[in-house]
């Protein structure tokens, strides 16, 4: 698997690209602006898009998309529990700062469901708390975890916006994703890479 970040936006959010070499099929997570810019991007490398993946709802994460899928057709995925949120211009914040979007999901994804496309192969694993429908995706063969805003390095997402909850948040972080193995690499959604070994020892473990 071939692993890309491209940094977007005024908040600056992490956009990935992961692919499968021999397919050239891609999954793009989280287009958070420049929609257009990064479907160049795509071309640039010779890739396929097979589908957006979004970690969440929040408007940082996702003024690219309707950009995106008007250049390459790309379906939307997202997990089950965030539709409400992506299809709300004000609980995901983009009206507020005068960018109001709602998008529609072409694929909800369930908890621990796995999806495997052409050599690509992950687990999505819902982890309420940055918001309530907030998923990591887990590539487990290469053991790496695109983990949106729920875990940063040496931090945490907020909760201060709609449906997020920091009792929730700490749950997940501690049940869901520091139980994987610790050389789990793990890319947020803002910031540096970090692993599940280091963000053990920050929760103490």
């Amino acid at each position: 698997m071939e692993l890309k970040c491209f940094t977007v936006g005024p908040m600056q959010v992490n956009c990935y690209f992961v692919w499968d070499e021999k397919t050239k099929e891609a999954f793009v997570i989280d287009p958070g602006d420049n929609g257009t810019e990064i479907a160049e991007k795509l071309n640039e490398l010779g890739l396929h898009c097979h589908a957006i993946l979004l970690t969440h709802g929040h408007f940082d994460h996702i003024l690219g998309v309707k950009q995106f899928v008007e250049k390459t057709g790309a379906p939307i995925w997202a997990g089950c529990n965030e539709a409400g949120l992506l299809g709300d211009a004000d609980a995901n914040v983009s009206a507020r700062i005068r960018r109001p979007v709602e998008i529609k999901c072409d694929r909800l994804i369930k908890d621990m469901e796995r999806v495997t496309v052409d050599g690509l192969s992950f687990v999505c694993i819902f982890t309420p708390g940055h918001t309530k429908g907030s998923v990591c995706y887990y590539f487990d063969k290469e053991g790496i975890l695109f983990c949106g805003d729920t875990l940063f390095q040496n931090g945490v997402g907020r909760t201060d916006l709609p449906t997020g909850d920091s009792g929730e948040l700490y749950s997940s972080i501690e049940h869901k994703l520091l139980t994987l193995p610790i050389n789990t690499k793990c890319y947020p959604g803002h910031g540096g890479a970090t692993d599940i070994e280091s963000e053990s020892r920050n929760f103490g473990h």
